[in-house]
Order: structure tokens, then C-alpha cells, then sequence
């Protein structure tokens, strides 16, 4: 059996690497029940919705203590 030692466990927590969203779609879900997977979005919309990605990533960073 072995210890628990939180240093260790804080330092491998850090070497962790970082996330990255690397792919996304849209989920649509109809009144009927059906789930369509949309993957085929304009680029203006994909644009914008990369950059709200990109600050969630950045979020998740911030909360993990991490920084940017």
C-alpha cells in the first residue's frame, strides 16, 4: 500500500497538459424526441462561436489556477 502524498499529487496535477477544445458541433434536439448532430455551420457563426470557446478555455484555465 502506498502513501498519499499531496506534493506529489499537486505536481502531477501540473504536469498535466493543457486542454484544448478541438472540435464542436450543435446539438439540436426536436420537439419530437430526435437528436440532430449539426456540423456543417456557416463560417461567421463558427467564427464567433470559436471565439466564446476560446475564452472558456482561457475560464477553465483561470479556475484551474493556471493562468493564461
Amino acid at each position: 500500500m502506498s502513501i498519499y502524498d499531496p506534493v506529489d499529487d499537486a505536481r502531477l496535477e501540473r504536469e498535466q497538459p493543457r486542454q484544448r477544445i478541438v472540435a464542436w458541433s450543435i446539438v439540436a434536439v426536436w420537439d419530437n424526441g430526435e437528436e440532430e448532430q449539426i456540423t456543417d455551420i456557416p463560417d461567421d457563426v463558427a467564427m464567433t462561436v470559436d471565439e466564446w470557446l476560446t475564452e472558456v478555455e482561457e475560464e477553465q484555465l483561470e479556475f484551474n489556477g493556471e493562468g493564461i
